[in-house]
């Protein structure tokens, strides 16, 4: 008994002694990644000292990497989704939201030309209204994530973007948190998505879409507008296709107006009507979900997050929460 406790005990010593020469390589292997991607940054304007003060100690984030490798794969159901997703809790936080900011919410829908209660659903799915923005550290994700190679070039671009925000004093390192993958602030942007799309609202020389709200509504509303949204124009639809539709027109590469899919006996689901006849729609049909007319801002909402689920999920708690 004794000589068997004793062999497990030298499995088990050989097995920790492996991961830790694995771990102590894969860490080694790491410092020399960043030596080299030191060169990178320098020659894009990052300051020497700052690069070794903000990479001071860092190491591999193994969750990160766990995540990348293991993203989920269960499909659920479009109605599925949005019962989970859309719950009473994230309704009333989002009706209480809008009872505290909603004046500068309706102010910015106005000046960018977007649906100000789209912008309140994209914050309270992306971040429960800013209760949740993530406690991953940027920096660590992306040069994790450029360092695990598998989108390395994507990554790199990324870290290079988050280092000049934290140098120019955009967000102090405190805050500059998100999730797994290296979106952060109230709009979980990308660093990229900030270069593009974030804005100084309240004028103080920073785009903080981090800790200042005004900051970060008005980066989602002018990431809505840059892409195309179209002031007053509904979002989706729910309709009946007529016995014998052709089930080819469904998806969204076909696009008709309005009046044509009416002159092909779609009609309007009870409890919706149809818009303007001349606009520009598709029909869709996803998964375990009803049938919809989606318009051009259901699309706009997709280049945000590209997935049916995700639009349906924000046109639907948009109107919850504006009440509509």
């Amino acid at each position: 008994m004794r000589l068997k406790r004793s062999f497990f005990f030298v499995i088990f010593s050989l097995i920790t002694l492996f991961s830790s020469v694995n771990a102590f390589a894969a860490q080694q292997s790491f410092q020399s990644w960043l030596a080299n991607f030191k060169i990178e940054a320098v020659a894009s304007g990052i300051n020497p000292q700052f690069f070794d003060e903000v990479f001071k100690g860092m190491t591999i984030g193994h969750r990160q990497i766990h995540f990348d490798k293991t993203q989920p794969e269960h499909r659920i159901t479009y109605t599925e989704y949005q019962s989970k997703r859309i719950s009473k809790h994230r309704i009333y936080l989002g009706k209480q939201a809008l009872k505290k900011y909603g004046p500068v919410l309706k102010n910015i829908g106005k000046e960018y030309g977007v649906d100000y209660c789209v912008v309140t659903a994209i914050w309270g799915m992306e971040t429960a209204y800013g209760n949740y923005m993530g406690g991953f550290d940027v920096i660590r994700s992306l040069a994790t994530l450029a360092y695990e190679g598998r989108r390395a070039e994507f990554f790199r671009n990324e870290l290079i973007i988050a280092l000049h925000i934290l140098q120019e004093g955009h967000v102090s390192r405190q805050y500059f948190k998100g999730e797994w993958a290296g979106g952060s602030g109230h709009s979980q942007f990308l660093p990229s998505s900030w270069k593009q799309y974030a804005v100084d609202y309240t004028g103080d020389g920073h785009k903080d879409i981090w800790t200042t709200k005004e900051d970060a509504f008005a980066s989602m509303a002018n990431y809505l507008h840059t892409n195309g949204w179209k002031y007053g124009e509904p979002i989706r639809a729910h309709v009946i296709l007529p016995h014998g539709f052709n089930e080819n027109l469904v998806g969204y590469k076909v696009k008709k107006s309005v009046r044509e899919w009416e002159t092909l006996g779609v009609r309007a689901a009870p409890g919706w009507r149809l818009p303007t006849h001349n606009i520009t729609a598709s029909i869709i049909q996803p998964y375990g979900g009803p049938t919809l007319m989606i318009f051009n801002n259901w699309r706009i909402i997709m280049t945000y997050n590209r997935s049916t689920f995700y639009a349906g999920a924000i046109s639907k708690l948009a109107d919850e929460v504006c009440g509509r």
